[in-house]
């Protein structure tokens, strides 16, 4: 009952912000005093090279397939010289594994999650790095502040997408670059799509990762299932593995069943 209500606040126009907003606070707080919730996506591991796109640190190992959703959202491209902002940090492992492995000149992160972004400012060493909070569809930034953005796995949070789109579009300077991934259900497809071709940016690459995301998801299962049952209360679980994407939920099933995808983008600022 209480989840079919917070699915129901999600889809809401006027309570999905607050709705998202509770419950990454309640996410972060959960798993703060361990601080190991690097990621929040699904993950990418290509069928190819063992699921593999690039040499990691040891220490990366564990957080190999969400960490490469970030290095392939961008095209496996370097960022060098660029100064990047990503909407919807979260927890910030995205953010650092851009400069780990990327090399921005400078990355700011935002995120609705105060929470988040406290945790994110209390562990950050790198002055090229920063964090602060942040809406998607009021992006604190004046126009053309940045040659690239980054947002993976969040915008199906955001009530508003063409506002975000928008403000991506605002703070972006001529040429600028959006890298953008993210999934939704059969049934949005469409209003989706038409939302992304009418933003004004230039579509230069458009990749449906579906197949990839659902492998990244097969491999992480257990894994997830293990921190689930170790970190969570018996009576939240549910909840968790929801929002885990573990192997025997909906989620999941959506995927398998071809009633949920996954794209990735390259949008370009003319």
């Amino acid at each position: 009952m209480i989840l079919s209500l917070f699915i129901k606040l999600t889809r809401s126009p006027a309570w999905a912000k607050k709705t998202w907003n509770f419950w990454y606070n309640f996410a972060h707080l959960v798993d703060g005093r361990a601080g190991n919730l690097n990621f929040m996506n699904w993950g990418y591991a290509p069928k190819d090279t063992a699921g593999k796109i690039l040499p990691l640190d040891p220490r990366d190992e564990n957080d190999r397939f969400p960490l490469q959703m970030y290095y392939h959202t961008i095209g496996r491209r370097a960022l060098a010289g660029l100064d990047v902002l990503e909407v919807g940090c979260g927890r910030g492992g995205g953010a650092r594994s851009l400069m780990k492995y990327a090399s921005p000149r400078s990355l700011t992160g935002i995120d609705l999650s105060a929470r988040a972004i406290a945790l994110n400012n209390k562990s950050n060493a790198d002055r090229a790095l920063s964090f602060r909070v942040g809406d998607a569809e009021n992006i604190p930034f004046p126009d053309g502040s940045f040659d690239a953005v980054v947002n993976v796995e969040s915008s199906h949070c955001y009530p508003n997408i063409k506002a975000f789109f928008s403000e991506v579009f605002r703070v972006l300077k001529s040429g600028g670059k959006f890298f953008y991934a993210d999934f939704r259900i059969i049934e949005k497809m469409r209003s989706w799509i038409e939302a992304i071709e009418s933003s004004g940016f230039v579509i230069q690459e458009k990749e449906d990762i579906t197949a990839d995301v659902l492998r990244s998801l097969n491999r992480d299962s257990l894994k997830k299932e293990r921190l689930i049952r170790k970190r969570v209360p018996f009576f939240l679980r549910g909840y968790f593995r929801r929002f885990a994407c573990t192997s025997d939920t909906e989620f999941y099933m959506s995927f398998v069943n071809g009633r949920r995808f996954y794209h990735r983008y390259l949008l370009v600022k003319p």
